[in-house]
């Protein structure tokens, strides 16, 4: 049975059986990946997964049924399945089928291309990324290199009229080294996320891991300080992922969010405009609509300093009487739907890396942290991480810092941002920053 041949059937069936309206999320994926170790290919991987849910409402709740077999379903087993389910939910809050958005943007977030490199392509430049590494340096170790592409695909389908569908596709590369001389080994990796494929450069991504081991050797503690920090960008998207959370309504409702009653209010340097953009173009997170189908915008959380907008889905939304802000997402067709960010991310600055070093003058410049899940509290702020950089000395990045700890108050710390550099750059999670300069970080070392 194809998917409109079911979708007929089962919304016709289950209004017959009592259904007040429901809905079909439909979702299909398929990946592969493949990792090379010393000039031979490693893991080889190819998976593909999917199914649909069903929900509709019955006697004023919600029933779900999930399934991975859409090609010959049992309708009526899935009726049943649903109202059982909808039967045995108790309180909670109001659920909605949506009826649709007066308008939803064009996004770009399929190329061509990806689906055009072959298997050798893939393998050629998984082993391009591990070459150009050993090249670099003869000290230089390459513990993985890997590509990985990936395809899904998403449907909504109601009873309200809503008919929605988006595909997309995405390249990853992913390189992990280590430099070793004879008193220490250093281990770092990069990455690269995208669909514009015309842009990525295995011997870049290569050289610029191993000479982030490179650089990273004979790294010393210094002593314990408070003190002005540069936090590079691919580390502060990484900090800010963490808090993330503190900006979703739903956590604000129920009191795990500082910044409940904050709307309209400070709560950063007037430097700070954080933006959580779906429309954002090149974006690895975006799309034209929510898993509820609600269309998505871009939109300001915080506009230079001024806490904007909490996130929304349908149901947070209804409490705060306000729209959502399509940030209703699942994980899987399986999954209930939640919030999530987009690409969010801190708007750049005009300052370059080299002018925020001269401005902090003596400092440090943080390149890496460890224990960001274990060492952050994100309800209260707090956080206590591992980490390593170089040292600012006299305007200029001088010698390698290891062994150190870092700790501050995610809240604070945004209030305590005196430069936005212009370096953006986003994480696995679609989560962005440029470099940014703080001050009143508290340093463990010596």
């Amino acid at each position: 049975m194809n998917t409109e041949n079911l979708k007929t059937e089962l919304f016709k069936k289950a209004l017959e059986a009592g259904f007040e309206e429901c809905e079909i999320y439909w979702s299909d994926s398929s990946s592969f990946s493949v990792s090379v170790y010393k000039g031979n290919i490693e893991k080889y991987q190819n998976s593909q997964s999917g199914g649909f849910c069903f929900r509709g409402l019955y006697n004023g709740k919600m029933g779900y049924y999930f399934s991975e077999n859409a090609k010959d379903p049992d309708v009526d087993n899935i009726i049943k399945n649903a109202v059982e389910n909808s039967e045995i939910i108790s309180g909670g809050d109001k659920e909605f089928i949506y009826e649709g958005s007066e308008k939803y943007y064009k996004v770009n977030v399929y190329n061509d291309k990806i689906d055009n490199m072959t298997v050798e392509d893939k393998i050629q430049a998984a082993l391009n990324m591990e070459n150009a590494a050993l090249e670099y340096d003869p000290r230089i170790k390459v513990n993985k290199a890997m590509i990985s592409t990936g395809i899904s695909c998403v449907k909504i389908d109601n009873t309200k009229g809503l008919k929605l569908e988006e595909k997309e596709n995405y390249f990853m590369a992913y390189i992990e080294n280590m430099a070793v001389d004879e008193n220490e080994t250093v281990e770092k990796g990069e990455i690269w996320i995208g669909r514009n494929i015309e842009e990525f450069d295995p011997i870049e991504i290569g050289r610029k891991a191993a000479e982030k081991a490179i650089l990273a050797l004979g790294g010393k503690p210094v002593e314990s300080q408070k003190s002005s920090v540069i936090i590079k960008n691919e580390v502060f998207a990484d900090i800010l992922g963490c808090f993330c959370g503190s900006f979703f309504a739903e956590n604000v409702q129920k009191g795990f969010s500082l910044l409940k009653d904050k709307l309209n209010s400070k709560i950063a340097s007037d430097i700070v405009t954080l933006v959580d953009d779906p429309l954002l173009e090149k974006g690895n997170a975006t799309a034209s609509f929510d898993s509820e189908g609600v269309a998505t915008y871009s939109k300001n959380v915080i506009e230079r300093g001024i806490l904007k907008t909490y996130l929304y889905n349908l149901k947070t939304a209804a409490k705060d009487g306000v729209k959502s802000t399509g940030n209703g997402f699942k994980g899987s067709f399986k999954g209930s739907v939640n919030t999530s960010a987009t690409n969010f991310y801190i708007e750049k600055g005009e300052a370059t890396f080299e002018k925020m070093a001269e401005e902090v003058y003596e400092g440090i410049v943080i390149t890496d942290v460890a224990g960001l899940h274990s060492g952050v509290n994100w309800v209260s702020g707090d956080f206590s991480v591992a980490a390593e950089g170089f040292k600012i000395e006299k305007g200029k990045i001088t010698t390698p810092v290891n062994q150190i700890t870092i700790a501050s108050n995610f809240y604070d710390m945004l209030n305590d941002i005196f430069i936005v550099g212009n370096d953006i750059k986003f994480n696995a999670s679609s989560v962005g920053s440029p470099s940014i300069a703080v001050k009143n970080i508290s340093i463990a070392g010596l």
